[in-house]
């Protein structure tokens, strides 16, 4: 158990002024492409399976036109082709549920495979480019509006690129039902891209609002069990480490009995700005209950994490000087794996820590686990 500490070395000061320094905007490990349940994912290997087998039927018992850019056995070898891959990538996602990569290789296949279809479309009207509709709209819903910007995109590279191939030298073979469908494809998916961009934000923001504090703007405690839980699995799995400091403010109650519930709501407020300034974005920091904050530490060890207890004391204690106010704040601290391999071990650990260091040393201390 450390002792209180008014002041760090030298050499604790760099360390801290050092980390104080780090970016902010240091992305989170997630990426912008949203994850897909698998009921949803299984729904899109369906349709890709579909359309593929109508393909066939198309191109070998609609018509009795002959492909302009690739024989009829290509077509077919090409159609087999693309059920084998949708096959690997089916099995692929069976056992990775999660792949924003293989989501992103698998839209680009699929606009190409479209584009390869509308090229040899027999129809002076290439009905086979109503799919990058289908594209556009199936990857979307799934997987978030970069997704959606994405595919849609790549679905306007692949008609640009398809119909200058199928009319270059000259504009005699695109009729006016080519030209109206392409109009109207355009405006279907320009409007659903205004939909989806208005609906993805109203969502975003009411899952913003939902896992906020709404007195402190940090995460409340649902918000913050969540997240913390999804860290704690992560650490548990790979080589990385977290630090868990749970904080309970000191003397709060008497300054809620005697200047009201008002200065009580300022003190937190002044208490929850000096947490997140001496914290970076991808650390996780939440109001746990009335004066109770948690905060995790990504990538830090005990060391480090002791450094930033530090400086959140201080920072409280000035300036509850600042305006006189008798309030500090209590630390304890504990590190993922070693003083506890699930959330709920953790926090109990370090709770139990804190209440002992209270016990001990009074107000204002600063422990370990």
């Amino acid at each position: 158990m450390t002792a209180n500490r008014d002041q760090t070395t030298g050499k604790e000061r760099r360390a801290v002024e050092r980390r104080s320094g780090e970016d902010r905007r240091r992305p989170q490990a997630t990426s912008a492409w949203q994850g897909a349940a698998w009921s949803d994912q299984r729904i899109q290997f369906i349709t890709r399976y579909l359309f593929g087998a109508l393909t066939w039927v198309y191109m070998n018992h609609v018509h009795t036109f002959r492909p302009d850019w690739m024989s009829l056995t290509q077509m077919n070898l090409l159609i087999v082709s693309y059920f084998v891959w949708v096959t690997l990538v089916l099995l692929h996602a069976r056992r990775h549920e999660y792949s924003p990569t293989r989501f992103r290789i698998a839209m680009w296949v699929d606009v190409l495979y479209v584009s390869v279809l509308v090229l040899n479309d027999p129809y002076s009207v290439p009905l086979m480019s109503m799919i990058y509709i289908i594209i556009v709209l199936g990857n979307g819903m799934r997987y978030g509006m970069q997704s959606f910007t994405e595919s849609l995109i790549a679905c306007f590279l692949g008609a640009m690129i398809t119909l200058t191939l199928r009319y270059a030298g000259s504009l005699n073979g695109m009729s006016g039902g080519v030209i109206f469908m392409n109009v109207f494809g355009g405006i279907i998916l320009i409007y659903a891209y205004i939909l989806m961009y208005r609906v993805d934000s109203a969502r975003r923001e009411q899952e913003r609002n939902s896992v906020l504090d709404p007195l402190t703007g940090l995460l409340n405690r649902g918000g913050f069990m969540d997240k913390a839980a999804q860290m704690m699995e992560f650490v548990r799995d790979n080589p990385h480490r977290c630090t868990l400091m749970f904080c309970d403010m000191d003397k709060f109650k008497q300054i809620n009995d005697s200047a009201g519930h008002a200065e009580g709501d300022r003190v937190l407020k002044a208490v929850a700005g000096i947490i997140r300034e001496n914290i970076r974005q991808v650390d996780l920091a939440g109001r746990y209950g009335g004066d109770e904050f948690v905060i995790i530490l990504d990538g830090t060890g005990i060391d480090d994490a002791e450094h930033i207890a530090l400086r959140i004391q201080q920072g409280v204690r000035r300036w509850a000087q600042e305006n006189g106010l008798d309030v500090s704040i209590t630390i304890g601290i504990g590190e993922a794996m070693t003083h506890g391999d699930s959330l709920q071990a953790l926090l109990d650990s370090v709770d139990k820590a804190l209440y002992r260091s209270k016990q001990t040393h009074g107000a204002g201390g600063l422990c370990r686990a």
